[in-house]
């Protein structure tokens, strides 16, 4: 598998192995995603990507909803809990690499942090071997408070 540089060709590289059209609304989502500082909701996703679709393109929210359905299939986006907002992925390898979703429940910022293979290891055992459940899924969630809202109100922890 060659290395991507960034979320648009991964998205780009990752729709055309699936067999999915590049067109120009899921090019602008793309663009929309990429460019995101915070999760977004479909909302604010469907605003965003139509204002950057020409005159002549259109996009409505049903669009956007599966869309991002597809998306999230692919691994490309995931959605936040509890209000189901989404962040484009920021690790290239996700298939592989299991990582932890963190969201501050004071400013609600969401980023995605990498856990070594050998601290989720056991998890994944224990799961396998004593519930015998087969995860297939690798994404967790961790709200609590983030390093900027600590440090701004230290009485917070």
């Amino acid at each position: 598998m060659a290395k991507v540089d960034n979320f648009q060709e991964m998205c780009v590289k990752t729709l055309k192995e699936s067999g999915s059209r590049l067109t120009k609304p899921r090019l602008a989502l793309i663009d929309c995603l990429a460019n995101a500082k915070v999760a977004m909701s479909p909302k604010e996703i469907f605003q965003r990507t139509e204002s950057l679709l020409e005159k002549s393109e259109s996009i409505d929210t049903v669009t956007v909803y599966r869309i991002l359905d597809r998306f999230a299939e692919l691994g490309l986006v995931h959605r936040v809990s509890p209000n189901g907002d989404y962040i484009a992925c920021t690790h290239l390898s996700c298939a592989t690499s299991p990582h932890i979703m963190t969201r501050c429940t004071q400013c609600q910022a969401a980023a995605e942090m990498h856990i070594p293979e050998d601290i989720i290891a056991p998890l994944l055992w224990f799961m396998r071997t004593q519930k015998k459940f087969e995860p297939k899924e690798h994404l967790f969630q961790l709200d609590g408070i983030c390093e900027f809202c600590v440090n701004k109100d230290p009485k917070t922890v």
